[in-house]
């Protein structure tokens, strides 16, 4: 009779994170939908992403690391700064499913990103995710694992704006920046000719009060203005606020409505409706022709038996 270990503890649940240095290799054992959290700032308790607080030679083998060994490697034996050194720049081991359900999340954040910071250039509008996923895999962006969905966005906008120039567009900002009366011309004179910017609305001091203008640019530009009010007028009093981060078209403009998308749509989808309806209409009037049918012909045979035993009842009554 075999006699099988119920002492082992199998690792079900165990993500290994695993990091060479200076020849050895160091081990931690987390939780595995943790870690991604943990590197994308999302988890913030090293409890919550370590199972144990313990650096390991091999986990499955439960091997722990010398204290020699973590200093010569990482200048330190503190075993929760050393697990937080593997778990930023450690190699992690997950599975295919997982990864794909790592990159398909990663993916839907940067269409979702593209999606708030670009319009559509000639009619100034958000466009839909669905449009921006089928672009993205036009121009054959590929999704990084290791790196932000931000910072993939931004290279994803640069392409799309690149190699689509006619879709896509990117959004401007709206701006206030205010200013004292002695700077006001100077400061116009910046935001048209070295910004590019489009002043809306202008407003004068009331006796000794700031100037404001509000205007809309680039997102490109927002450093240079930054740089303007924080270093080149320092101590100046003057100011940079974001009014809107993006700026769209308005439904009240006639050429933002009237686009030969918006027809082709609506043509469509009214060539479709009348399809549907008359396909509708002649299966409404199939029933009604076939409304009027014969008897059954179940019912004749059940008809047949009774008149055949009416004859052979009428005599036993004469008798």
């Amino acid at each position: 009779m075999l006699k099988q270990p119920v002492t082992q503890k199998r690792l079900t649940n165990v993500a290994i994170v695993r990091l060479k240095s200076h020849g050895k290799r160091f081990e931690v054992a987390a939780y595995k939908n943790k870690v991604l959290n943990w590197r994308d700032g999302i988890e913030k308790d090293i409890n919550e992403v370590l199972q144990v607080i313990t650096v390991f030679t091999n986990v499955s083998k439960g091997d722990v690391a010398k204290e020699q060994d973590m200093k010569k490697a990482f200048g330190t034996c503190d075993q929760e700064e050393v697990c937080r050194k593997i778990l930023k720049s450690g190699d992690l081991q997950v599975s295919d499913k997982e990864r794909e359900v790592h990159m398909e999340g990663l993916f839907r954040d940067i269409v979702q990103i593209v999606v708030e910071r670009c319009v559509y250039p000639q009619t100034g509008r958000q466009l839909t995710a669905l449009t921006v996923e089928s672009a993205l895999r036009t121009i054959g962006f590929s999704v990084k694992p290791e790196h932000a969905a931000k910072k993939q966005a931004l290279k994803a906008i640069e392409a799309l704006c690149t190699e689509l120039p006619e879709s896509f567009a990117r959004a401007k900002m709206r701006l206030r920046i205010s200013c004292p009366e002695k700077l006001r011309e100077e400061i116009r004179k910046y935001l048209l000719e070295e910004a590019s910017a489009q002043i809306e609305e202008e407003s004068a001091p009331a006796g000794t009060g700031p100037c404001s203008f509000t205007f809309v640019c680039g997102p490109s530009h927002y450093r240079e203005l930054d740089r303007l009010t924080t270093v080149t007028h320092a101590g100046e009093d003057v100011a940079l606020h974001v009014v809107t981060a993006t700026v769209t078209g308005q439904g009240g403009d006639a050429n933002l409505v009237c686009t030969g998308i918006a027809a082709l749509v609506e043509n469509a989808t009214t060539a479709s409706m009348a399809e549907v309806s008359s396909a509708a209409g002649q299966e409404e009037r199939r029933p009604r022709l076939q409304a009027q049918p014969h008897a059954p012909p179940q019912m004749q045979p059940q008809l047949q038996p009774q008149q055949q035993q009416q004859p052979q009842q009428q005599p036993q009554q004469q008798q």
